[in-house]
C-alpha cells in the first residue's frame, strides 16, 4: 500500500500581511496530480490544515475543494487529524458526511482510544491508522494547585507518552490480522527533530522535547509527525517522520525545497520505504541580509538570474548598518528596475519587508535591540524583551516568564472552546 504524507498546510496563512492563496492553490493542484501520477492508496494530513483557529471562507473553500477533488482521484482514502492552530470543532464538524466518502477527520483526542483506530481497506490490502491529533495540555494532565514548571513539563511528557501506548494497545486489539501494518499520527516536538526558524514557537511553551523517538511504541511500522516545518526523520528512526510543510511559510523556509514523503508498505514488522518528492515552488522567497552596497549587488544579481515564475518573486531585505539611509526603499526599487525590469511593466520582483540591524557590538549589560518587527514576535517574546528591559533578577525573571508562557498557553486553548 502506498501513503502520502504531508502536513503543515497553514491555509489561510499571510507573509507580511501578503496573501498565500495562489502558492497553496498551486501546491494543492501539484499533490493531486502527484497521488495520480504515483497511485498513492492513502492521503495523510498530520495537522495544521489551517493558519488559525478561525479561518477565511477562502482558505476553507481551497480544504473542501482538495477534497472534493481527492475523492474522484484513484486514492482509496485520508485521514486528516488537527495541528494546534486548527479548530477541531471546525475540522470535526462535517465529520459524518466526510466519513461516508472515505476521509477520515479527527481534529481533537476527545474519543477513546479505540474510536480513532481507523481500518482503511484498498482492494486486498488493509492498514491501520492510529489517528491522534494534537494534543492539548487538557488532554495529557491535570493542573495541581502549586505545581512547579519541571513537573508540570515532566507531566506532559508521561502524558504524551501514555496516550500514544493506549492507542497502540487499542490498535493491538483491533488488528485480527498479525500482518496488517500499523500508522500512527501525531502533531508535536519529537526529541531530536530539527526546524528551518531561526526562533522556534514551542508547542508546549518552552518544552522542546515532547517525546523521545524510542517511546513511541515499536508496534508502529510508520509514525507520520506534523508541527516541525522541516522535512526529516526523526534521528535515527527512519520510520518516524516530518512531512515538512507544504509552502514555505517564512522567508528562512523560503531557502530549502518543500516535500511531501512517499510511503510503501508491505506487511507489519517489514522496513517501510520512504522517499521524499520535492514541492515545485511557484513563488521564490529570496532573503538578504547584509551592508546595504552587498544588499544592493546581491539583488541586482538575484533579479538577473531569475527563470519565469508563476508567481512574483518576494524579497525580505535586512541591512546591517549604523547610520540611517534614506530613500532605502527606492534606491532598491531601482536596483530591480536597472537589472530587469521593463520600463513600462511592473517590478520582476517585490519588496515585502525592509528592516535594518545594528553593525557595531552593543555593551553586554545593555539589552539588544531585536531585529525583527513587532509583527515577526510571538507574546511571550515580548514578554522576554520587557523582563530583560526590566532588568529583573534571573530566577524572579524565569517565573514570570513561565506564569506568562502557561497563562498564554491557557487562552490560546480557550480559542477552541
Amino acid at each position: 500500500m502506498r501513503i502520502l504524507h504531508t502536513a503543515d498546510w497553514h491555509l489561510g496563512h499571510r507573509l507580511y500581511n501578503r496573501d498565500r492563496t495562489p502558492e497553496h492553490r498551486a501546491a494543492l493542484d501539484w499533490l493531486l496530480q502527484t497521488v495520480e501520477s504515483e497511485a498513492v492508496d492513502v492521503v495523510i494530513i498530520a495537522g495544521d490544515v489551517f493558519d488559525v483557529t478561525n479561518p477565511s471562507n477562502q482558505a476553507k473553500e481551497l480544504y473542501y475543494e482538495f477534497l472534493a477533488r481527492l475523492v474522484k482521484t484513484r486514492c482509496a482514502s485520508a485521514v486528516i487529524v488537527g495541528g494546534n492552530h486548527d479548530s477541531a470543532s471546525l475540522l470535526d464538524a462535517p465529520r459524518g458526511l466526510l466519513k461516508a466518502l472515505q476521509l477520515h477527520v479527527v481534529g481533537s483526542a476527545h474519543t477513546e482510544a479505540h474510536d480513532r483506530v481507523l481500518k482503511i481497506r484498498c482492494g486486498e490490502e488493509e492498514v491501520l491508522v492510529a489517528a491522534v491529533p494534537y494534543l492539548r495540555e487538557r488532554d495529557l494532565r491535570t493542573a495541581r494547585f502549586g505545581e512547579g514548571s519541571t513537573d508540570r513539563l515532566q507531566a506532559l511528557r508521561e502524558g504524551i507518552r501514555r496516550h500514544f501506548t493506549e492507542i497502540a494497545e487499542a490498535a493491538e486489539t483491533l488488528r485480527s490480522d498479525p500482518s496488517v501494518p500499523l500508522i500512527a499520527t501525531g502533531h508535536l516536538f519529537a526529541a531530536g527533530a530539527t526546524d528551518d526558524d531561526e526562533k522556534k514557537s514551542y508547542i508546549y511553551q518552552a518544552d522542546e522535547n515532547n517525546i523521545e523517538a524510542g517511546h513511541f511504541p515499536a508496534c508502529f511500522d510508520y509514525v507520520a509527525l506534523g508541527h516541525v516545518h522541516r522535512a526529516q526523520h526523526v534521528g535515527e528512526y527512519a520510520h518516524i517522520r516530518y512531512a515538512g510543510s507544504l509552502v514555505p511559510l517564512t522567508f528562512v523556509e523560503g531557502q530549502a525545497a518543500r516535500s511531501v514523503c512517499l510511503v510503501d508498505l508491505d506487511r507489519a514488522g517489514k522496513p517501510v520505504h520512504c522517499r521524499k518528492i520535492k514541492v515545485p515552488a511557484a513563488r521564490t522567497l529570496l532573503r538578504l541580509h547584509a551592508e546595504f552596497p552587498d544588499v544592493k549587488e546581491a539583488l541586482r544579481r538575484a533579479v538577473q538570474a531569475l527563470e519565469a515564475p508563476s508567481l512574483t518573486p518576494w524579497v525580505e531585505v535586512r541591512v546591517r548598518t549604523d547610520v540611517p539611509i534614506p530613500n532605502m526603499r527606492e534606491k532598491l526599487y531601482d536596483v530591480i528596475r536597472e537589472a530587469g525590469t521593463a520600463a513600462d511593466g511592473p517590478p520582476a520582483v517585490d519588496i515585502l519587508r525592509i528592516s535594518t540591524e545594528r553593525l557595531t557590538v552593543r555593551d553586554a549589560a545593555t539589552p539588544a535591540d531585536d531585529p525583527r518587527q513587532l509583527d515577526e514576535l510571538q507574546p511571550t517574546d515580548v514578554f522576554d524583551q520587557l523582563c530583560e528591559r526590566q532588568q529583573l533578577p534571573a530566577d524572579h525573571s524565569a517565573v514570570l516568564q513561565q506564569d506568562f508562557r502557561e497563562l498564554f498557553s491557557w487562552v490560546s486553548e480557550q480559542d477552541d472552546l
